[in-house]
């Protein structure tokens, strides 16, 4: 069973390493353009619609982000209490936390998902460069759902190491 997790965190790590590297190219974009926005700004010919260009790739920056720091486990966990527990209470616990966290990004992945229609039928666009925003829906949902499967993914291993010492000792090392 630890195989088969190791191998599909794998799997993970390597798909949300490569939306990292995709925000941070987006974020490196955001800087040059809002330092030329700035220059220009300067030289009296400021950029139209710059803040429209930042607010929609700021978003895939955002959403990006989140998935990769779950991989690393970056996360903030609170486990002041759940360390002073015998071993199996603490991860019952944990497992029931991981769960609930799972459940509640799964709804909101749901709603991202939906949101993507919405805009595409309204036919929503930003006010002066008119830039659909559901293309950037679209990406803001993988990655949403990416982080849901991620946390899905760390709930079974904290169910799992309920019953296995190694598993737990592999989780214990991210808690801080």
């Amino acid at each position: 069973m630890k195989k088969v997790l190791d191998k599909i965190t794998s799997v993970f790590d390597k798909i949300c390493l490569v939306f990292c590297y995709f925000s941070m190219a987006v974020c490196f974009i955001m800087m040059v353009l809002i330092c030329i926005d700035v220059i220009s700004q300067k030289a009296g010919h400021a950029i139209s619609g710059m803040y429209e260009i930042c607010q929609v790739l700021l978003s895939t920056v955002v959403f990006a982000s989140w998935a990769y720091t779950q991989t690393v486990h970056g996360h903030i966990h609170v486990v002041m209490f759940i360390n002073k527990m015998p071993h199996i209470m603490r991860f019952i616990c944990f497992s029931i936390t991981s769960l609930i966290s799972t459940v509640v990004l799964a709804f909101g992945s749901y709603s991202v998902y939906n949101d993507i229609f919405n805009r595409y039928n309204t036919g929503e666009f930003t006010g002066t460069l008119m830039i659909p925003y559901w293309p950037f829906i679209i990406f803001e949902a993988i990655a949403f759902i990416l982080l849901t499967l991620l946390l899905l993914l760390d709930a079974i291993k904290a169910i799992y190491a309920i019953g296995n010492k190694e598993m737990a000792a592999e989780i214990q090392a991210d808690w801080v």
